[in-house]
């Protein structure tokens, strides 16, 4: 158990380490991952993973086993959360999932506002099922945890099961997101009651009652089959109208685009359909095409992709995709993002990008969201998108609300190169959905022709600006793993090629002529209005930049968490596909831990404690 008084300790420990820069390997006897890592409010630090064991731990920590997990037959991993000192000095206990239960831990999530005292702990896991979520008995504060206070079980497949979309309120009720995208069967977002059983959102628009009848209609006490006990946002055109206008006047309304401008429609679906959702005889519903040509893709089920509740009022925000097609038949991927009071209700919905009877031809979706509760409250979007014909994101030096300082990190997409995957940051006001700010993630390829003089931000340590000429930008994606901290300014973590870093970056990338880039994992913090760049570093093996064909990364970086001056990182150092350590140097150890390791001898953890020096 870990008192105010050890905390506190502890914490201290962590000051007088002077703060210095840690990055470690951890594992050795059996392949080791790490996927999450969390910072709790009273000081000690959370690393999840999964390994084959638990074998590569000091002697001295303590074990303990989670009860209250269903029997399963087994699946040969070991999924864990360790607790660890705030200054990653001591592992003190680590918490084993039986197996069978999950192949690794993916999240841990708390339903306090980050900088109060920690509420209740939840994870979530990949198994064969799909994934769990589960709340723990205890918060590592008032007590080491000892069992599952619950155990859900989600079925999914495929990228839902992969990247687990789900958060939890302050009330402690958890919306997460079941099926298979992009698929002829089924894919939808539900919330569950505080005992962890599926539970009623009285304005969702699909109900079941005891009996396991549905009913589409709202709200969910009027429903004429009998009492609702569960609800849920539906994913599937057909048949269904969850994200439909019902009615003629919704369906023709003109609602905000979030920057100035007006789309067609009170629900994101509306784009594809020549009229209304028909709720009281579903199969005469309008077809397609819609208002501007799209029609719906070959597909019936979108895709859930993200997540997030407001701690403080419960209010729940979706973000998602669905196959569509261009109205010369080509295939495309169509964003949108959308906000539900507690209740239900729907607050507002956004495309992210300015609707034209020209239509938007990259593929775009949504990976990530996140809420800055300070001063100035926001919800932070990390989407992506595939190309860049025509309309893409909202560049970020052309958004109208007055909070925006008419430049951005990076404006826009640049270059001739339309067939990679770039990443998108945007803030959006909670009420309105309306634009503050924006930028894109999209590191430069090797051959990228600057036009500019370095940047004036001495941060950005001689670095050119992204917004002079038209240089090529190259695939950059970011995981989603998306924070916000107390001060507003964002973390990310991604894969790029020629990876701008700051000049207080703990490994820095070659510019353009200094010598070879490479494939590599990358951690970045963006301030609060999304113009500059606080701190952005690789964390990756050492590499020749003299010598030609530099090798990939040996990290595969999947957590990050903002600390008090810096930045936590958690990810893994991958086998070759012949199942053998990665040809090429380690990444440069610093500060090991006596439980870390200074190189690969498996698949290893990789943990990092970073710092922004000026």
């Amino acid at each position: 158990m870990i008192r105010p008084l050890l905390v506190a300790t502890i914490a201290a420990a962590s000051i007088a380490h002077g703060q210095s820069d840690i990055l470690a390997y951890a594992g050795g006897k059996g392949n080791v991952r790490f996927t999450c890592v969390h910072a709790l409010t009273e000081g000690a630090v959370l690393i999840a993973g999964g390994a084959d064991n638990l074998d590569w731990l000091p002697a001295e920590t303590k074990r303990v086993e989670l009860g209250g997990t269903p029997a399963t037959t087994g699946s040969g991993k070991t999924a864990f959360v360790l607790l660890v000192r705030p200054d990653l000095s001591k592992v003190g206990t680590a918490l084993a999932v039986p197996g069978g239960v999950a192949k690794s831990i993916r999240w841990i999530k708390t339903t306090n506002v980050p900088g109060a005292a920690t509420g209740d702990v939840f994870i979530s896991g990949e198994n064969d099922g799909g994934y769990f979520v589960a709340k723990l008995d205890r918060n590592f504060v008032s007590g080491v945890p000892s069992k599952l206070a619950w155990f859900y079980q989600a079925k999914a497949k495929k990228d839902i099961a992969e990247k687990q979309p789900w958060d939890v309120g302050g009330d402690g009720r958890v919306v997460l997101a079941t099926g298979e995208a992009h698929s002829q069967d089924w894919a939808d977002v539900q919330r569950l009651d505080p005992d962890g059983k599926p539970g009623v959102v009285e304005h969702w628009r699909n109900h079941w009652t005891e009996s396991g009848g549905d009913w589409q209609g709202t709200p969910a006490s009027a429903n004429p089959n009998g009492k609702s006990v569960r609800s849920a946002l539906v994913f599937k055109m057909t048949n269904r109208g969850s994200f439909r206008s019902w009615t003629d006047e919704d369906y023709k309304a003109q609602t905000p685009d979030g920057n100035g401008g007006t789309k067609q429609g009170r629900w994101p679906w509306d784009y594809y359909f020549s009229g209304p959702f028909n709720v009281a005889e579903p199969a005469a519903s309008p077809g397609g095409p819609g208002y501007t040509g799209y029609k719906w893709g070959r597909n019936p089920v979108g895709h859930p992709q993200a997540i997030v509740v407001d701690r403080r009022n419960n209010d729940i925000f979706l973000g998602g995709n669905n196959q569509s097609r261009l109205p010369d038949g080509e295939p495309d991927f169509e964003p949108f993002v959308i906000a539900f009071a507690k209740d239900g209700k729907q607050k507002w919905w956004q495309r992210l990008y300015k609707e034209t009877l020209q239509n938007s031809t990259p593929d775009q979706y949504v990976d990530g969201l996140a809420i800055d509760y300070g001063a100035d409250p926001a919800l932070v979007v990390l989407a992506r998108c595939h190309g860049n014909n025509v309309i893409n994101f909202w560049p970020g030096n052309k958004i109208e609300h007055p909070k925006n300082p008419k430049t951005a990190f990076q404006n826009q997409f640049t270059g001739k190169n339309g067939n990679i995957h770039i990443g998108w940051l945007g803030r959006m006001t909670l009420d309105e959905g309306t634009m503050l700010h924006a930028t894109y993630v999209a590191e430069w390829t090797d051959a990228a022709k600057l036009d500019g003089k370095p940047h004036p931000d001495a941060i950005m340590d001689g670095w050119p600006s992204p917004n002079g000429g038209w240089p090529d930008v190259n695939t950059t994606r970011c995981q989603p793993s998306l924070h916000v901290d107390s001060g507003g300014s964002i973390y990310v973590i991604g894969t790029g090629r020629r990876v701008i870093t700051t000049r207080n970056a703990a490994q820095k990338m070659p510019k353009i002529g200094e010598g070879e880039s490479k494939w590599t994992d990358f951690v970045r913090v963006y301030d609060r209005e999304l113009k500059t760049l606080k701190y952005s570093s690789l964390v990756t093996g050492v590499w020749d930049p003299s010598a030609k064909g530099a090798p990939t990364s040996d990290v595969k970086l999947e957590g990050v968490f903002p600390i008090k001056g810096g930045v936590l990182v958690a990810g893994y150092a991958p086998l070759a596909r012949d199942g053998s350590v990665q040809p090429g140097p380690d990444m440069p150890v610093k500060n090991a831990p006596p439980w870390a390791v200074k190189s690969r001898a498996a698949e290893m953890g990789v943990i990092g404690m970073l710092y922004f020096r000026e």
